[in-house]
């Protein structure tokens, strides 16, 4: 698990950012809709738009999957983070099956976690069907993750601005939109930490919404071509070399290239299943100029802060790092005066794989309770963890990266979206705001149980203002952690003036 930042040093570093390579590519329009199977059948039970939740790291996996065997025509996915590992493995496997089959694919990736050296993401990009780009690129790329940032150091201004969005598109016809990456620990599969996450599923005129939006960032002098960055040393062999390693090693073998799969069946259960709505996209644009490097976006904070002033009985914010900018604590205590119920879930210290957040949240914790704010921080040994993670999982830490709002009892936010300076200022986000009663009562049930004491603690504030743990057996003054390296880490970050980078 991930503790110390990678970016803290640089984010105290200011320098001018060397512009981006300007390949001259026409723009694209967004991918067209499919007419086949299992799209017309489900036409013929549903033509609304209709929202299927993915609550676990075992059904976003299974629909990941089903959605790319079942693709015809096309795949855009765009995601912040790729590991080459059993997920990361098993997806992309599937990928190049449906890439054998005739399928067009367009990756959009962001540069943060891409690793040079590592040759599968090159060889994924010589299939004559598959496009790759990346997001905001580092100009100087050799060694690891640390000498990279300190190489980029004079790029710092322009590297700061991230693409966190999260989406995969099939046929033009459904999509996934929520917060997980693609690895193991977003699934459930990690032997040590994994994430509580949220998803959604979607079809109808939404994915119109959605393919507009990968089309502007697709399109965006921010999107470099795979081939402007590296030099692809591989051969046609080499694809071959990549599914003989991805088929050793991944989770779910996909079907013959040969073979069509629309899986109808379970596509139709699914439709007959979902919650019938209306969902906005709300999204960041991506900034024009590339070379203006402090033109940030903040496009889904103006329009997400405007939605959640409706709230009329309860906000229930689920957000895995929560650093609340002065606009939004008070934004918050306004509610709470307008008898607006607030309640939080967010990671505690021990579950939160970046300790620099943590130390940025708490020193909000004390006001929001003082306001009138309901707080919980979920527990690494949550007592239903196994919900989200694969057995054995007496060993296993859960930690949250869920980003999802419920508003009174028929508005529902599911996106990319941390409510924290990062998310709200610096990075582009997207989500979907979705007014579906259905949809939301399925997922308050879903967080009704993360809220358990058994799963997460309970703050409150005591006589004499002390913050107070709560848990279904006990009751602490003292934030709980059995770590000191981590209580050190934690009152160490708390001394350092970087939460508007957190």
């Amino acid at each position: 698990m991930l503790r110390i930042s990678l970016g803290i040093g640089l984010a105290l570093v200011v320098g001018c950012a060397p512009a981006l390579k300007k390949s001259a590519m026409p723009p694209e329009p967004p991918s067209a809709a499919s007419t086949r199977d299992p799209w017309s059948k489900i036409a013929e039970h549903r033509q609304d738009d209709w929202f299927y939740l993915l609550n676990t790291g075992q059904q976003a996996l299974e629909w990941r999957l089903r959605s790319i065997d079942s693709a015809s025509s096309s795949i855009d996915l765009q995601t912040f983070l790729w590991s080459y590992d059993s997920i990361g493995k098993t997806i992309m496997l599937h990928l190049l099956a449906a890439a054998d089959r005739g399928v067009k694919i367009r990756i959009l990736l962001d540069d943060s976690f891409l690793s040079s050296h590592d040759p599968s993401i090159a060889f994924l990009a010589l299939h004559p069907n598959i496009r790759y780009r990346i997001y905001n690129p580092a100009t100087q790329r050799e060694g690891s993750l640390v000498a990279k940032q300190l190489a980029n150091l004079n790029a710092f201004d322009r590297l700061d601005h991230r693409m966190h969005n999260k989406s995969m598109i099939t046929d033009g016809r459904s999509a996934i939109v929520g917060g997980r990456n693609l690895a193991d620990e977003y699934f459930g599969y990690h032997s040590r930490y994994n994430f509580r996450d949220m998803e959604v599923l979607v079809s109808g005129s939404v994915v119109n919404q959605l393919g507009n939006e990968f089309s502007r960032f697709w399109n965006s002098p921010w999107a470099e071509p795979y081939s402007d960055i590296l030099e692809n040393k591989g051969s046609a062999d080499s694809l071959d070399e990549l599914r003989r390693e991805l088929a050793s090693s991944a989770l779910a073998a996909p079907p013959p290239a040969s073979a069509f799969s629309p899986n109808t069946e379970q596509w139709l259960e699914a439709a007959k299943a979902a919650h019938s709505g209306y969902a906005e996209l709300l999204f960041d644009l991506p900034p024009v100029d590339p070379a203006v490097v402090t033109e940030y976006s903040s496009q889904l904070a103006t329009r997400l802060m405007e939605r959640l002033g409706s709230a009329e009985k309860e906000l229930i914010i689920v957000s895995a790092y929560f650093i609340p900018t002065p606009e939004l604590e008070q934004f918050i205590g306004t509610l709470e005066q307008r008898d607006v119920d607030v309640r939080l879930l967010t990671n505690s210290l021990e579950t939160n794989n970046h300790t620099t957040a943590h130390s940025a949240y708490q020193k909000h914790r004390q006001g929001m309770l003082e306001k009138g704010a309901e707080l919980h921080e979920i527990r690494p040994d949550a007592e239903d963890r196994s919900i989200y993670m694969q057995p054995p999982v007496s060993e296993r830490i859960l930690g949250l990266h869920a980003k999802t709002l419920l508003i009174d009892d028929d508005q529902v936010f599911i996106g990319s979206t941390n409510l924290d300076p990062r998310s709200l200022r610096i990075n582009t986000e997207m989500g979907l705001w979705i007014e579906s009663p259905g949809l939301n009562q399925a997922l308050r049930e879903e967080l009704g149980i993360d809220l358990l004491l058994q799963n997460a603690w309970r703050l409150t504030l005591n006589d004499d203002k002390q913050i107070v743990w709560q848990s279904e057996s006990s009751s602490t003054t003292v934030q709980p952690s059995t770590s000191f390296f981590i209580r050190l880490e934690n009152w160490f970050f708390g001394l350092l003036p970087i939460e508007n980078e957190m």
